[in-house]
């Protein structure tokens, strides 16, 4: 529960914060100038430290306003954790974790003009950090933003209304030109111009909203029953893993479009700088892999969410007995994660579900090109 509820918080505060507009903001070039983070509306960075006493490696995105988000990972694990921006009247940043579903645990700090995070980490303990900036064998990104709105009906300011927001990254150096091309080719789907890109699932979904218009039962609106038809929608790409020769996008995204809830998830992809190549399962896996890393998957999820060796998972946490591989998943060096959206294998309630498995439990079945 409290991973959806970090989520849907994340990508409320996204809404909010973007302001209606009809033409896409990108960052100025990130990766080419000096500015230093604390003046930029809109960037992407990769900061490194020590945490607890162990070194650590965070993916922070701005996507304008104060809206951050971001991963971070232990170098030794390996086992990348989504951080979600929540609001601070303080004027730090506040990035949630999503790690421990029972225990809040989270960073606050402040940007300095040099580069460096600082703050505080807390969760049943609390440790200082200080991470700066460190983009050694990583690709750099611009990042672009882009939000609109559209009304229901015209011209009535009672009129229900759809926001719909979206945010992209796209490559401007930190590898060959070749590798670049095949992280342009992912992001964009056949398009070249990221201000193209970022505003298509924008306006895809007014248009789908505004179709709808005949549909609507004004009887409704008039009871002030008409608040199903307050639409939202937000699509972005996060980074991951971002450590030649492997470069981790996660694709989120969230809508509402009347009912009890959104729906959410997330589709993430590895791409293979060196081999210029968007990575299956296939690739990284030898044949018969399948029932070893549902085995390790099972273990995982009992790990995470305190189930009891002797309990079946079917008995109030998943929909089967056994977890299977899917196709939606990602590669570190360290080890391997499977994601699992809401209704996938568990109940809405148990949120979007991600399985991390250590390449030492099953490095009999991965590819030796995987394994460090």
């Amino acid at each position: 529960m409290r991973t959806y509820a970090c989520l849907l918080a994340s990508l409320l505060c996204f809404a909010a914060c973007q302001q209606p507009a009809k033409q896409p903001s990108a960052s100025q070039d990130t990766t080419a100038t000096a500015t230093p983070l604390t003046q930029r509306t809109a960037f992407y960075t990769q900061l490194k430290g020590m945490l607890a006493g162990q070194p650590v490696t965070m993916q922070l995105i701005r996507y304008g306003n104060a809206q951050y988000e971001g991963w971070y990972y232990y170098d030794k694990t390996g086992d990348p954790i989504p951080l979600y921006y929540q609001q601070d009247s303080s004027g730090q940043i506040t990035l949630v974790e999503n790690s421990d579903p029972d225990e809040n645990q989270f960073f606050t700090g402040k940007l300095t003009d040099d580069g460096h995070f600082k703050g505080i980490w807390k969760g049943s303990r609390q440790f200082e950090f200080d991470f700066q900036e460190d983009k050694k064998d990583a690709v750099l990104f611009d990042v672009f933003s882009f939000s609109d709105s559209a009304n229901l009906f015209y011209n009535d300011p009672r009129s229900p209304m759809a926001l719909a927001s979206a945010g992209i990254v796209w490559p401007v150096g930190g590898a060959d030109e070749a590798a670049l091309a095949v992280v342009r080719q992912f992001i964009g789907q056949g398009l070249n111009n990221p201000d193209s890109i970022v505003k298509a699932p924008v306006d895809s979904f007014l248009l789908q909203y505004k179709q709808n218009r005949d549909e609507v039962d004004t009887n409704e609106l008039k009871s002030g029953m008409g608040a199903s038809w307050n639409w939202n929608a937000e699509t972005r790409t996060r980074i991951v893993w971002n450590q030649y020769p492997l470069l981790v996008l996660e694709s989120a995204s969230y809508e509402f479009t009347g009912g009890a809830h959104g729906n959410y998830g997330s589709i993430f992809s590895v791409i293979d700088l060196s081999r210029k190549k968007v990575l299956k399962p296939a690739d990284v896996f030898k044949p018969g892999y399948e029932k070893a890393i549902g085995q390790a998957l099972e273990a995982s999820f009992r790990k995470k969410y305190k189930v009891p060796a002797g309990e079946a998972l079917s008995d109030g946490f998943l929909f089967e007995k056994n977890i299977r591989p899917n196709d939606n998943f990602f590669i570190t060096s360290k080890g391997v994660t499977f994601c699992y959206t809401p209704y996938e294998i568990a109940a809405y309630v148990f949120g979007q579900i991600n399985l991390f498995v250590p390449f030492n439990d099953v490095k009999d079945f991965v590819n030796e090109a995987y394994l460090q």
